[in-house]
């Protein structure tokens, strides 16, 4: 969710902001619902350099955001790459997964077709894969794992896989090309669709279903890299992690009023969604306010496209004498302003916050990182920083909801 970060002169210190690759506790609560997990709390990419590897400067705010753009002959790179047998673990605070129809989950990679996508069921492949294990739990410590073939997998190391192989590799991750769809639609794998990129529905990657493993709900999702070595060796090698997203899931029970018992607090209704707080199923379709919002689904619509509030995040940490900031991937084509401002500027005002007067850090960026706020604030002084897709009216809202508003900062 929008956050407000700050330090103080003359350590830099983050006001409930977290490590980066750390423990992953959010900056500010409550987090918003939707389908995307809530933090990173663990990235262990393969030695010798984690930090070197694709994708680890934009870390974590790059796997917490929705897939992004790419086609089925060119992966996404909007990722993070593990290395041979690096482990990420992904955790939904405000959400929980449950077992519903079918798949509950999608695990994006970006895997490719090499050459040309087939134009039809008959047509054989190849595709680049590098394959990722996937395990599931409901409390961070006790896994399961999802079953997949032993053999397939020792046929894959190495290679590009055809459909045969594919086929056989089904139960791991990475292995089904993504590309730009609509990413809350699973693939099925034993059905050709004619509307997708190679006969592949949605926009592509692999679902997984919690009654495989014989859990009704989930909290947390564990991928390995398979240690297939398909890649070349360097900073892309491994598993790219570039999303996952949940497809059946319920709201966190809420800590505030909700008098229709969907799982959205009152307060987010009427000030956040525009839903009723006495009703809940908004929309009509059979499927309740908040299970629509945790998976991406707008409550207020007949709609299967993916929806959510494009609310940025915001990390930060003392980085050698600079702050660097860091904050969620929203979708390839968005870019970011970052504005800093006084503490003591700081105030309520009718509607919403004043932030007084910022200075803006970076506008239209369209990074996730922001490498060094050299400044330092007065003695006694303190500064905080807010972040907000470009084109939005304002730096977000407050734990409260309340509008944060400006008069300076990015145009």
């Amino acid at each position: 969710m929008w956050c407000v970060l700050a330090r103080r002169a003359p350590a830099r210190v983050g006001i409930a902001a977290v490590g980066l690759l750390a423990a992953g506790a959010s900056a500010e609560s409550p987090l918003p619902i939707d389908c995307l997990p809530d933090s990173l709390v663990r990235w262990e990419a393969a030695a010798p350099d984690p930090e070197a590897r694709f994708g680890a400067t934009s870390l974590p705010g790059i796997v917490l955001g929705p897939p992004g753009d790419s086609a089925a002959v060119n992966g996404s790179t909007s990722v993070a790459s593990l290395g041979n047998g690096g482990t990420a673990v992904l955790e939904w605070r405000a959400t929980v997964i449950e077992d519903g129809p079918g798949p509950d989950f999608i695990v994006f990679e970006n895997a490719f077709y090499v050459g040309a996508a087939p134009a039809s069921p008959a047509d054989d492949y190849q595709v680049f894969a590098e394959p990722g294990i996937v395990e599931v739990s409901a409390d961070g410590a006790t896994w399961v794992r999802f079953p997949f073939d032993e053999q397939a997998l020792g046929d894959a190391a190495g290679v590009n896989i055809d459909r045969a192989l594919q086929e056989r590799l089904r139960g791991l991750s990475g292995i089904t090309p993504t590309f730009t769809g609509n990413w809350t639609v699973p693939d099925d794998p034993t059905s050709w669709d004619a509307s997708g990129q190679g006969g592949v529905s949605g926009a592509g990657g692999d679902a997984f279903d919690l009654a495989t493993v014989g859990l009704t709900e989930a909290r947390f999702v564990r991928i390995i890299d398979a240690g297939s070595a398909n890649g070349p060796a360097g900073a892309g090698e491994g598993f790219d992690l570039d999303a996952v997203v949940v497809l059946h899931g319920r709201p966190a029970a809420p800590a505030t009023p909700d008098r229709d018992g969907d799982g959205v607090p009152d307060l987010a209704e009427q000030e956040l969604h525009g839903t009723d707080p006495d009703l809940a199923d908004s929309d009509g379709d059979g499927v309740d306010d908040g299970r629509e919002l945790a998976g991406c689904r707008d409550p207020n619509l007949f709609d299967d496209a993916p929806w959510l509030e494009r609310e940025p995040r915001l990390w930060l940490r003392d980085d050698g004498g600079c702050t660097e900031l860091r904050w969620t991937f929203l979708g390839s084509g968005a870019s970011y302003d970052v504005a800093r401002g006084e503490l003591s500027a700081l105030a309520s005002s009718p509607g919403g916050v004043d932030l007084g007067l910022t200075s803006c850090l970076a506008d239209d960026e369209p990074a996730v990182r922001w490498t060094c706020d050299a400044e330092i604030p007065a003695p006694g002084a303190g500064w905080f920083y807010v972040v907000r897709v470009s084109g939005a009216p304002h730096y977000g809202r407050s734990s409260l909801l309340e509008i944060r508003q400006t008069p300076t900062g990015c145009p």
